[in-house]
């Protein structure tokens, strides 16, 4: 059966911001966070202030595409400028019927939520510890540092004249080739990314069905989601349906203002990558006495669920295939349902806890399909749209050979960000009960080893066995924590027309 276009929302993309649904096209971002000072003067600002809209994202990209030189794309100007607030802003801006129930975890903030979901105290936080003049962040994209200046200049200055005050910059950069798109320690990131059902004003796919993929699909493996996933006013996942392709119910907005509008968790994760690479290290080389090969590379993998090239540990268990990695049509085209018992890909790997796909969680030995795409439909309700970019230096020879980070000016990780219409039924869902937990998706499986957070000093986690398919040959490891939470917020980010209407 075809995909049937007309079944899917109209979505008003020329008012949805680009980030949200489309992603900003980048090679540097900057985060800009800011405190309204005259709310006179910044409302007026916003009534003509540019946004980068989901189509003229959209437009960029079609633009790039256009210019292909053989394999190599020309680096085009590509401007871009969303805008999103904290509870505290959105007061300040004088938006005042939001729904305190429907928006609990955003009112409460990400610092007094941070318990539930295990993080650091704030008093550890380095940026952007609970603060009730933090309103808003700009969100700044280009493919240069001086592309980004430009619309800083254009668009946003002068601060006081346009009523706003900077507070902290975050700067994010895509790493440089070859291992551009790869976070820093070293494995391709943002490879898996829901589609969304819809259409644009063109009234055409907002994510179109690939040559070979199913028509419930974007690319093969991809499968598309309802938008009120990730934005509010329009038909979200049905987590008790049949199968994920049952359309549920709406994703009203907790407030008019809202619709069209997306939430925005920001996290800024520090990555100790000497320390990681160490303790690869040391750890595959006390993996002894088994009939399956261990090296750092492939215990690496492991933890993370993909090879470096972003190769699926489930399709290569034990070596990387560059003919699935990031970029070609098949990255992202398998399941979990010939590996129930977590023998080519742990259960705690990254991308099995993050993304659990076809996984029954406690049942090992599912086979029916009726179960199956149950759970599926439970998993697909907790997905995000992720727009993180790396920060930081790359790791320097000295820091290689001391096997210990630097910090200061050298430190680096990942700037998160995702976009959600329920902090608590995604973000937080994963985060808790996916990454942070142990007996998840199985039994003694152990905790996300890249962004798990565990008060424990070492964490357990249970690897894999690809060559012999033995239980008893599982390792056993207890391995340190590599990524630290130095600081986050949740924000709100409206569309474009009620920001050029408010009062």
């Amino acid at each position: 059966m075809a995909r049937d276009l007309n079944a899917e929302p109209a979505l008003p993309t020329d008012e949805i911001q680009g980030d949200i649904l489309a992603g900003l096209i980048k090679q540097n971002e900057h985060l800009l966070f800011f405190k309204i000072s005259d709310v006179k003067r910044f409302k007026t600002f916003l009534h003509s202030l540019h946004l980068t809209s989901v189509d003229e994202t959209l437009a960029q990209e079609e633009m790039i595409t256009k210019s292909k030189n053989g394999t190599r794309r020309k680096l085009l100007p590509t401007p871009g400028l969303n805008i999103a607030f904290t509870f505290s802003g959105l007061t300040v801006l004088g938006v005042r019927n939001i729904d305190a129930a429907a928006a609990q975890a955003f009112i409460e903030g990400m610092g007094k939520r941070g318990e539930k979901m295990t993080d650091p105290p704030t008093s550890s936080w380095s940026i952007l510890r609970p603060d009730a003049n933090l309103h808003g962040v700009f969100i700044v994209t280009g493919a240069s540092s001086a592309e980004i200046a430009d619309v800083i200049s254009l668009r946003l200055a002068p601060p006081s004249e346009n009523g706003w005050m900077l507070l902290h910059t975050e700067e994010g950069q895509v790493r440089p080739a070859p291992v551009a798109g790869h976070e820093h320690f070293g494995y391709a990131d943002g490879v898996s990314q829901p589609g969304v059902k819809g259409r644009t004003t063109a009234n055409v796919a907002l994510t179109p069905t690939a040559s070979g993929a199913k028509p419930s699909e974007g690319q093969k493996g991809q499968d598309l989601l309802w938008p009120g996933e990730f934005v509010f006013g329009y038909p979200g996942q049905n987590p008790k349906a049949a199968s994920l392709e049952v359309k549920g119910d709406v994703k009203e907005a907790p407030s008019p203002f809202m619709k069209n509008g997306a939430y925005l968790v920001f996290r800024r994760l520090a990555q100790k990558v000497p320390e990681f690479n160490r303790s690869v290290k040391l750890a595959a080389q006390s993996i002894t006495g088994t009939a399956n090969p261990m090296n750092p590379d492939l215990l690496g993998a492991q933890m993370v669920g993909r090879w470096k090239s972003g190769a699926a540990m489930i399709k290569a268990p034990l070596g990387d295939n560059p003919a699935i990695a990031d970029g070609t049509p098949d990255v992202n085209d398998f399941e979990f349902d010939d590996d129930r018992q977590g023998f080519k890909c742990p259960f705690a790997a990254h991308i099995r806890k993050a993304y659990p796909r076809d996984d029954v969680p406690g049942n090992p030995n599912a086979k029916s399909k009726k179960e199956i795409d149950a759970a599926e439909a439970f998993t697909q309700s907790h997905r995000m749209l992720r727009r993180g970019i790396a920060f930081g230096p790359e790791v320097t020879e000295q820091e290689a050979l001391n096997e210990q980070s630097a910090g200061g000016a050298l430190s680096r990780g990942l700037l998160f960000k995702c976009y959600i219409t329920s902090i608590e039924n995604q973000f937080e869902f994963v985060q808790q009960s996916w990454a942070n937990n142990g007996q998840f998706s199985q039994p003694e499986s152990g905790i996300d080893p890249i962004i798990g957070q565990s008060h424990e000093t070492h964490r357990f986690f249970a690897g894999a066995a690809p060559k012999s398919q033995t239980a008893a040959d599982k390792p056993q490891l207890e391995l340190e924590s590599f990524v630290n939470l130095e600081g986050g917020a949740y924000f709100f980010a409206p569309s474009i027309k009620k920001l050029h209407e408010i009062v």
